[in-house]
């Protein structure tokens, strides 16, 4: 191989946005394939948040954007589709008539039983390369910068 393309490779090989972005056609690939070509993983990770709640509990739309890291305009057309696939409930919150309150329905609770042994899968998949100890620094790598100061500019948290 010539030094100029060696450069090359090297110095995109540093470009952590290419990375990122193989790595997330990696997952879409991975989900899509092997969890569902419907629910996509970002409505899953929804219905995760709901479904930990208890059976009459629900959340503010802005709490589940918060726990979810989406942002309201994101979220909104996300619970549109989930509302209209009878995933989840949306009613208007007493203390504030202009925001609602979100819960899991059955349906989107039996959705999310039947998705979770393959989403658990994928996730496990996602991590294959590293040790256990690897796969538990990268997960902390990753909360941490979600939890930096550009992800929350970027109204990420």
């Amino acid at each position: 191989m010539t030094i100029a393309k060696e450069r090359v490779i090297d110095e995109a090989s540093r470009y952590r946005s290419l990375s990122i972005r193989r790595i997330l056609q990696l997952h879409t690939q991975l989900w899509t394939s092997r969890v569902s070509s419907e629910i996509s993983s970002v409505q899953y990770g929804v219905l995760v948040f709901l479904g930990e709640l208890g059976e009459h509990e629900s959340l503010s739309q802005r709490e589940l954007g918060r726990r979810a890291q989406l942002d309201k305009s994101t979220l909104a057309e996300l619970l549109k589709r989930m509302l209209a696939h009878g995933l989840v409930d949306a009613m208007r919150r007493a203390d504030d008539r202009r925001s609602n309150s979100l819960a899991i329905t059955a349906a989107g609770r039996e959705v999310l039983n039947a998705l979770r042994p393959a989403a658990l899968e994928v996730n496990a998949l996602l991590a294959s390369g590293l040790t256990d100890d690897e796969a538990d620094t990268l997960d902390g790598l990753l909360r941490k910068l979600l939890a930096s100061d550009v992800a929350e500019q970027a109204a990420l948290r």
